[in-house]
């Protein structure tokens, strides 16, 4: 029998926590400090304004049935086509959706899907959600990673040659681009479709996207597309949520067999963001959050003309990235610096490096665009200031 010893000194770390763990640490050390507890501006739940706003909008039917199962097969189709049809503006027989309670889910049902189906050579297009490929390593797939790069104009540069030339099996996409709301252009979308057509399997993680600037909808009906939605996530709703994994009907079919395995049945808080999204009011919703966020987005511009060393670009998401390139690119957490930075500005952010940012990003970090107003206007014209 292994000792306990052993098993402590086996275990598997995963980056990505680790890092965050140590900057909570950090945190939690400058508030005992300072006695005033350290503002994340890259925090992903929403501030209390917005909160408000969204909650006087908001309606759903909270009259369902409690105890009953609930199975994504158990959804009829007209209600699985409404969800397709809203999602792509259109309903081609072709396609069909399995519904889970969150990405996480669908991402570990597909991961699932391409071990079982004898998928060797994965890419990840950085950077991604850390769980993707945290999970495809777990369940001992070949992965490996590209990366978006920025060119002289910040303009993002799709490592389509490299890509192409690799041969992999499995291209996995992010859009927008993760947490910038930095959605691929026109060219870049064409050179997406070139993968397809070479049968190169195409998983694009649309979860955060706009119901409008899905990639989808610019796509042709392929059975080497699987798209990743999740409507709710869109209106920072975190807790009564959705996800809907689009594609083909035969890979469909799949999936809702071993969706009963891994996940089991869906909450009641899944059905109520489906019943949610059908209804008028989710179009309602996107209106106020669209308001909310384009409202921080213009104070930010403000204060980059304050602060012109830094720059973004984004648009219709909950998330942009700021990058700071006056500023040494650094790819691991130097404690002494955060602690410093955190001690002169009372406010704390993820660095994209955690997030498999290239240094061509340069030092940069997440804003979440639902947060306050003020704390925004506050914390991040310290840290823009800090970093000149």
């Amino acid at each position: 029998m292994r000792s306990k010893s052993h098993f402590e000194n086996s275990i598997k770390q995963i980056a990505h926590l680790e890092e965050i763990k140590t900057l909570r640490n950090i945190e939690q050390y400058v508030y005992q400090k300072n006695n005033l507890p350290v503002y994340d501006i890259s925090h992903w739940n929403s501030g209390s304004e917005y909160k408000k706003m969204m909650l006087s909008t908001y309606t759903n039917n909270l009259d369902s049935d409690i105890f009953d199962y609930r199975y994504s097969y158990e959804y009829n189709n007209q209600i699985k086509q409404k969800i397709i049809e809203k999602t792509l503006c259109n309903s081609p027989d072709f396609y069909n959706c399995t519904l889970l309670q969150s990405t996480t889910t669908a991402i570990c049902c597909i991961v699932d899907f391409l071990k079982k189906n004898d998928y060797k050579n994965i890419c990840v297009l950085e950077p991604a959600y850390f769980s993707i490929y945290s999970c495809l390593t777990s369940f001992g797939l070949n992965v490996c990673k590209e990366y978006i790069i920025l060119d002289e104009n910040d303009n993002c540069i799709f490592p389509f040659q490299s890509i192409n030339d690799r041969n992999y099996d499995v291209v996995w996409i992010t859009s927008p681009i993760f947490s910038t709301g930095i959605y691929y252009t026109k060219d870049q979308i064409k050179q997406m479709i070139e993968l397809l057509d070479k049968n190169i399997l195409v998983i694009f993680d649309e979860s955060i996207a706009s119901i409008d600037k899905l990639l989808y909808s610019h796509l042709p009906v392929s059975k080497n597309v699987i798209s990743i939605y999740s409507p709710p996530k869109y209106l920072s709703i975190n807790s009564q949520k959705f996800a809907v994994i689009i594609c083909s009907k035969q890979i469909c079919t799949y999936l809702e067999d071993w969706v009963d395995v891994f996940i089991g049945s869906l909450p009641l808080s899944t059905h109520l963001a489906i019943e949610h999204f059908l209804s008028n009011n989710y179009m309602d919703c996107i209106y106020i959050h669209d308001r909310y966020i384009q409202q921080n987005m213009s104070m930010i511009d403000q204060l980059i003309k304050v602060f012109p060393n830094n720059t973004y670009k984004g648009e219709s998401c909950n998330y942009i990235t700021i990058c700071n390139k006056s500023e040494t690119f650094f790819n691991k957490l130097d404690y002494e610096k955060f602690l410093q930075i955190m001690l002169q500005t009372n406010t704390s952010f993820i660095p994209g490096y955690i997030n498999d940012f290239s240094k061509e990003w340069g030092v940069c970090f997440r804003v979440n665009l639902t947060h306050n107003v003020e704390h925004i206007k506050f914390h991040l014209g310290r840290l823009l200031n800090y970093f000149g």
